[in-house]
């Protein structure tokens, strides 16, 4: 994808977001068509968070150089409002790095990423596994609260809190605060960083303090 193309749906050429469509009186089926799409949104995230954990290759460091992961994640995070300050300062790296392209050379931003994938550790397989199966669960929960079904709904984001403490919260803290710290380059430590960010609004717990500023 060639630093000029279009960011996915929902953005435009620039980048910027667009507005959700089904939001806007105040009825049940409008109250359901939100929680669908912010689920939906956080499904994103999961799903980038997944793609930053895995082994790194050509695809993601073209998704960097594009800007495409950042649009995604500027998508992903529209439901939190103001809230989602929390990506900002790490999404504007990410911005230069995409600006900065032309500069560089593919090969030289994938032995960048891959120079610093180890400071994730032995726990990665279990870890993408876990962001991906959170990711399935929000798709599902966006399906049911669609449907108007919001016992499902609720239930479906009950189980993505299960699967957050069960399959991530032993390991992704540490692991992506190597990352955020001891990162060679701006990228990966902005990459880190974003991860935490992303478990942060999940779980309700601000890791991006306690993990990199703990004595805040």
């Amino acid at each position: 994808m060639s630093g000029g193309a279009t960011g996915p749906a929902g953005a435009g050429p620039d980048g910027r977001v667009a507005p959700v469509e089904g939001i806007g009186d105040d009825t049940v089926a409008s109250f359901h068509a939100q929680v669908a799409q912010a689920a939906r949104d956080r499904a994103g995230s999961w799903d980038v968070v997944a793609e930053i954990l895995d082994g790194p290759d050509a695809s993601l460091a073209e998704r960097l150089r594009s800007g495409e992961l950042a649009t995604r994640l500027r998508l992903a995070a529209r439901w939190l409002g103001g809230d989602a300050e929390i990506f900002a300062g790490d999404l504007m790296r990410l911005d230069v790095h995409a600006r900065g392209a032309r500069r560089r050379s593919l090969d030289a931003d994938l032995a960048s990423l891959a120079a610093d994938h180890h400071l994730l550790g032995d726990d990665v397989p279990g870890l993408v596994a876990g962001a991906r199966q959170i990711a399935a669960a929000c798709h599902e929960e966006a399906a049911a609260w669609a449907a108007g079904d919001t016992a499902g709904g609720r239930s479906l984001r009950a189980r993505e809190q299960e699967l957050i403490a069960g399959r991530l919260l032993p390991a992704l803290p540490d692991a992506a605060g190597r990352l955020a710290r001891d990162g060679a380059s701006v990228v990966t430590r902005a990459l880190g960083s974003l991860v935490l960010a992303v478990l942060s609004v999940e779980s309700g717990r601000d890791y991006q303090r306690a993990v990199l500023r703990p004595d805040a």
